[in-house]
């Protein structure tokens, strides 16, 4: 049986997306930098949440029917998540760059624009947005799946302004972050070719002794406060979290129940 390895077939998307010019002239948005780094760092809650506008995904399909992505960052903010996480690309995930526009307009946090990023068009879309910050995967770059090099796309996005989460899925991947010197680090508990789910990828990278230092945000399969707790506990500084949040039927509540956890 061939299994299909949903990071090619991703890459393949934003290839496609790149080609077809999604990314030309989005919503020109202007505002002074907010970052997401010093908003994890001195949050103010019990367990800094990035919390993420997210209606589908490969693994779980539809999540939630469209609704005003301003009006749930507020709801997302108001339940003390002290950053917005934005999915931009409009296939697999029904994302939207003109979202990353309204929402940045709309809320005074940090932005985080969420895609798989293969090219530095995707970097200059997301700084004319107003994106304050960008998820780097390093997997893509590490399979040759991306047009330029991690650390060409890091440079490149520090030249436009936006910060770099750099984000592995392995303890290999992770450890290779160091020398990129990102304004975070982050672990994915999801293997992205698999789309398999183990939060014990946190616990794994996070108990090795030589991973980079800075601050670590634990990303996928987080729908508890005992899930948060779990991770905290192995080290983790900060969660992204979108799937569990975006399916609550009281974003607010969920995101309370997720920092006060």
């Amino acid at each position: 049986m061939n299994l299909v390895d949903h990071l090619v077939v991703l890459a393949r998307e934003a290839d496609l997306r790149v080609e077809n010019g999604y990314y030309e002239n989005p919503p020109r948005v202007s505002h002074a930098k907010r970052s997401l780094r010093v908003a994890v760092r001195d949050c103010s809650t019990k367990n800094p949440v990035i919390a993420e506008i997210k209606y589908a995904s490969p693994s779980q399909g539809q999540i939630r029917s469209f609704d005003c992505p301003t009006r749930i960052a507020e709801e997302m903010l108001s339940g003390g998540a002290c950053a917005i996480s934005v999915l931009t690309a409009p296939d697999t995930f029904q994302g939207s760059i003109v979202s990353v526009s309204d929402v940045s307009v709309g809320v005074d946090a940090p932005v985080l624009m969420k895609d798989i990023i293969v090219s530095p068009d995707q970097l200059r879309a997301g700084a004319r947005a107003g994106a304050d910050a960008v998820v780097l995967i390093a997997e893509l770059f590490e399979r040759g799946l991306a047009k330029v090099s991690m650390s060409e796309m890091t440079a490149e996005a520090k030249r436009l302004g936006l910060e770099v989460l750099a984000e592995a899925c392995s303890v290999e991947s992770f450890v290779g972050l160091r020398k990129l010197e990102p304004d975070l680090y982050g672990i994915n508990n999801r293997d992205l070719s698999s789309l398999r789910v183990n939060l014990e990828t946190t616990e794994a990278v996070l108990s090795r002794k030589d991973g980079p230092g800075g601050l670590i945000v634990a990303e996928s399969g987080i729908e508890t406060s005992a899930d948060v707790r779990r991770l905290r506990a192995a080290g983790a500084d900060a969660f992204l979290v979108g799937t569990s949040i975006m399916k609550a039927e009281n974003v607010r509540e969920k995101v309370r129940e997720l920092v006060e956890a």
